[in-house]
């Protein structure tokens, strides 16, 4: 079955991820309600984490198949895990995706 990620990060370029996948992957612009983005200096790049008001901007990358998650998961490496989350696609509706936070032990917002 093929899963949805919501990126915000790096995994928006669409190069690298057909650099990472050996192919492109549909997607449309989205927004992830509940949440805010900050640069997380521990690790060099973005996190997010939840925050009530708050919305992050990203893409939604559709039609991800296991083996795709098998790679997106490994690129994330430990810094990051993939929890499920609700997101509001550009054309109005909310569907279910996953997107990458920090992992256990990660830094809130300051």
């Amino acid at each position: 079955m093929a899963a949805r990620i919501f990126v915000y990060g790096t995994l928006q370029d669409e190069s690298l991820i057909a650099q990472l996948l050996g192919r492109r992957l549909h997607w449309q612009p989205a927004v992830l309600e509940g949440y805010c983005r900050t640069l997380d200096p521990s690790i060099g790049y973005p996190v997010v984490h939840p925050l009530a008001g708050a919305s992050v901007d990203g893409r939604l990358l559709e039609d991800v198949d296991r083996e795709a998650l098998v790679a997106l998961d490994a690129y994330e490496g430990r810094e990051y895990r993939r929890v499920a989350v609700r997101v509001q696609t550009s054309d109005g509706r909310t569907v279910d995706a996953y997107a990458y936070v920090p992992a256990a032990g990660g830094r809130p917002p300051a």
